[in-house]
């Protein structure tokens, strides 16, 4: 008869059950050590009766490895960017025998810093981050990770001197707005989404992140390259939140001579311009046109289509992982600065005003 006990089993339990001294338990299920294999099948068949499950994380620290990832995912899964990015980075991880520990921080660098300090707690082999400061960021430094490889996603931090993986976002949204102006448009709205900020603003903040950054840029480029004089460009920072985004559109929009093209930095701004036009009945590809960075089912989908900046996010994963999977396996890897390209993907969100009768 299984005596009930009270607490979880431990070897102990186990090897009390099977009549054998503790080690002999730890060597049996272990498989290490000489053992027989009618000890091994006793000892086994005791951990099975009294619900025996082994401490995995304790064996695979002993072993010096727990097949862990940590990942640092900087904003709401419901984005489609860091849904497409983590799914990514998991499959990716998967294929090559480890384990994906995630964890969320909405751009707050502390509660990044707090992450990064329970999963090292929790022993992960190395770490993927997606940082959400704009500047030195002293606990990502390799001599605060006790060892374990870093590689930052998406996003970089140049004092840092770890491998990056990003996207060429400057080229592809000064592509866009090369694109838009080709196609009679000289009149241009710029809204770009502002971690380190309140509400709405039409300055530039002082501090954005380098891939936030990078859009801006890219969008300021294309307009000095079609020579739209800064009159002629309407710029707004905001908070990525709904109240703020939307309250920078209708602003947009309530201009005595309103852009006839808005440009967005993420598809979260970009649903902030369809919900502000669709309440005032603006159609979108004719009335107002609209560019967003990043692809989605909807956006390819809706009518009109909406034209983006598209980014390789499931390369982005998997080479995330490829180089983590590298330095923790083999460590010494050379850093590298992986910058993926973009692609301008037009659909029938941007009209063509060329034609007498498009436009406003």
């Amino acid at each position: 008869m299984v005596e009930r006990r009270s607490h979880a089993p431990t070897i102990i339990d186990v090897a009390e059950q099977a009549g054998v001294s503790r080690a002999t338990a730890s060597r049996a299920l272990s498989g290490y050590g000489r053992t027989s294999a009618a000890t091994v099948e006793r000892v086994r068949r005791a951990a099975d009766e009294i619900g025996y499950r082994p401490n995995e994380l304790a064996r695979a620290m002993r072993a010096g490895s727990t097949g862990t990832i940590g990942l640092v995912v900087i904003a709401d899964f419901t984005n489609a960017f860091f849904d497409r990015a983590t799914k990514s980075i998991v499959d990716a991880a998967r294929k090559r025998g480890y384990q994906v520990l995630i964890s969320n921080t909405d751009e707050d660098p502390e509660v990044e810093r707090g992450a990064i300090e329970t999963l090292l707690e929790k022993q992960v082999d190395g770490l993927i981050v997606f940082p959400s400061a704009t500047g030195h960021s002293e606990h990502l430094e390799a001599g605060n990770l006790g060892g374990r490889p870093l590689v930052l996603a998406d996003r970089r931090l140049d004092d840092l001197g770890v491998t990056t993986v990003t996207t060429d976002d400057f080229t592809g949204t000064r592509e866009a707005v090369r694109n838009a102006v080709s196609l009679g448009h000289s009149r241009l709205g710029f809204l770009i989404t502002a971690a380190n900020i309140a509400g709405q603003t039409t300055a530039r903040p002082p501090a954005l992140i380098s891939s936030v950054r990078d859009r801006a840029d890219g969008f300021a480029a294309g307009a000095a390259d079609a020579g739209i004089p800064p009159e002629d460009q309407v710029w707004h920072f905001s908070e990525d939140v709904p109240e703020s985004s939307e309250a920078a559109v209708a602003e947009m929009l309530d201009l005595a001579s309103p852009p006839t093209v808005i440009f967005t930095s993420n598809n979260d701004m970009a649903l902030s311009v369809l919900k502000v036009a669709g309440s005032r009945g603006l159609a979108i590809g004719r009335e107002v046109s609209l560019v967003t960075v990043d692809d989605s089912p909807w956006a390819a989908y809706m009518v009109p289509g909406i034209t983006v900046v598209a980014r390789p996010v499931e390369q982005l994963g998997e080479l995330a992982v490829e180089r983590l999977v590298a330095e923790i396996e083999s460590p010494g890897q050379p850093v590298e600065d992986i910058q993926l390209p973009t692609e301008l993907i037009p659909r029938a969100s941007v009209a063509d005003l060329r034609s007498p009768a498009a436009g406003r």
